[in-house]
């Protein structure tokens, strides 16, 4: 799996620097890079779409994705970076979904004709009926916020002035399938968004709903995504500087000036695609204008996304399963399983399939250990036998390319970052906490934004594309 040229800092002076490992991120230096723009990305750690563990390949986030390209906020951003339908020839292409309980072994084929005879297989007339039905709706849930999406307003609201022109644009909650159906919806979102539940309608309407439809199959998932969009930025001249740490960010009255590997960096713009906890750190002894843009990052995280992994031979899963599934009913809550072909570091696997199996913990989690054992122990009452077949495993409490879920406000305000900070116009945020209840997407929208912004900053009238 390639990885981005790695350049040293070239130049100290940048239209647009971005910092931090995010999709958002990288997606704005792709952009701002293909518009000619003098960009600096800067992941701030070792990025990767997978990591070695013993000779095998494991990948840094869960390995399926919801359908990008059938969104439309994600969709023009994709196509200008460059990346067109390079993600999808990167995977296996489209999938099903399985739902999986103790009773329950439903796959979801796109076919309908099979979906409508597997429903019927494994469901009453009536549930079967119920259940096709919801599937139906899925295909339109989320269009409704189209519009919004394609000129975003201030968001989250501030003040009660922008609260009451938002009651305009903003379209009415969907009216959510019940059954099976909305179970898994709640189910996935915290997946594959960063704030799901009822305060967040739009996680459920689009990419839960997308990617129950028909999950994308990308060995290393958002991860992969991220590292693919780097290679674009690299590829149109941007500089990449990986695994430097940023230190003494601070803002000036025309841009930005910080501290990257021992050298001053200034910079007309900078993209924050980070942690609350790196640009606390970045900008720490900071005068006001500092304190308060870490103040406005400080959003509250209330879980994450842990991953644990298996190496397995190929008698030790169900022929049937599909390369996604989503596990119910179990006290740990619901499991997000993916499937793929065993990856080594060097040489061929002989036939062995990895298991990544995604699971919602608190924030502070880290006993990798318990979780490897607690999630063998829900797998095996739906895959007898899987404990004699495991050849590998490890588990990330802390994946590379993390998924961190806020925690929703009391008050049932919208919660995120927006994606110009009122700290400084200098100042743009495009990582998973904008737009959060939008997934990828929603950091697709926010580096479009900041792809506009730091145009707008450069002072340059007109810039041709790479």
């Amino acid at each position: 799996m390639p990885s981005p040229i790695v350049r040293p800092v070239a130049k100290r002076i940048y239209d647009v620097a971005v910092l931090g490992p995010d999709v958002g991120g990288a997606a704005a230096a792709a952009l701002c890079s293909r518009r000619g723009l003098r960009a600096l990305l800067a992941p701030l750690m070792p990025v990767a779409a997978a990591r070695e563990s013993e000779g095998w390949l494991l990948p840094c986030a869960q390995s399926i994705l919801p359908p990008l390209r059938q969104l439309s906020g994600a969709v023009g951003v994709l196509d200008e970076a460059g990346l067109g339908t390079d993600l999808q020839r990167q995977g296996g292409g489209l999938g099903s979904f399985q739902i999986l309980t103790d009773r329950l072994r439903l796959s979801l084929p796109a076919d309908p004709a099979k979906r409508k005879s597997e429903l019927r297989r494994e469901l009453s007339d009536g549930g079967a009926a119920e259940a096709e039905a919801a599937l139906e709706t899925l295909e339109t849930l989320g269009r409704a916020w189209d519009e919004f999406l394609r000129e975003p307003p201030p968001w989250p609201p501030r003040g009660f002035l922008e609260k009451r022109r938002l009651r305009k644009v903003v379209p009415p909650a969907p009216q959510l399938p019940e059954g099976l159906v909305g179970e898994c919806l709640h189910a996935l979102a915290p997946f594959i968004t960063s704030l799901p539940g009822e305060v967040a309608p739009e996680s459920l309407a689009r990419e839960a709903a997308a990617l129950l439809r028909s999950p994308l199959r990308v060995f290393g998932g958002a991860a992969q995504l991220a590292d693919l969009l780097r290679q674009k930025c690299a590829g149109a001249g941007g500089d990449v500087i990986s695994d430097v740490a940023a230190e003494q960010l601070r803002i000036e009255k025309k841009g930005v000036v910080f501290q990257l590997g021992g050298s001053e960096v200034r910079a007309a713009c900078v993209v924050l695609a980070c942690s609350a906890e790196r640009i606390a750190a970045m900008v720490q002894d900071g005068s006001r204008a500092e304190r308060k843009l870490a103040e406005e990052a400080a959003l509250p995280v209330d879980r994450k996304v842990t991953l644990a992994h298996y190496v397995v031979r190929p008698e030790g899963l169900p022929q049937a399963l599909e390369d996604a599934a989503l596990l119910l009913g179990h006290t740990l809550g619901p499991l997000l399983l993916t499937t793929l072909p065993a990856r080594r570091a060097r040489g061929e696997s002989t036939g062995e399939r990895l298991l990544t199996v995604a699971r919602v913990s608190d924030a502070g989690f880290s006993d990798e250990q318990g979780l490897l054992t607690s999630i063998r122990g829900a797998l095996e009452p739906i895959f007898p036998f899987f404990e004699r077949h495991v050849v590998h495993q490890s588990a990330d409490a802390n994946p590379a390319q993390p998924h961190s879920i806020l925690r929703p406000l009391d008050n049932g305000d919208p919660v995120g970052l927006r994606p110009f900070s009122e700290a400084d116009e200098h100042v743009v945020f495009a990582s998973a906490a904008t737009y959060p209840g939008f997934g990828l997407e929603g950091q697709i929208l926010a580096a479009r934004a900041a792809a506009g912004r730091a145009l707008a900053l450069s002072g340059r009238k007109t810039v041709s594309a790479t």
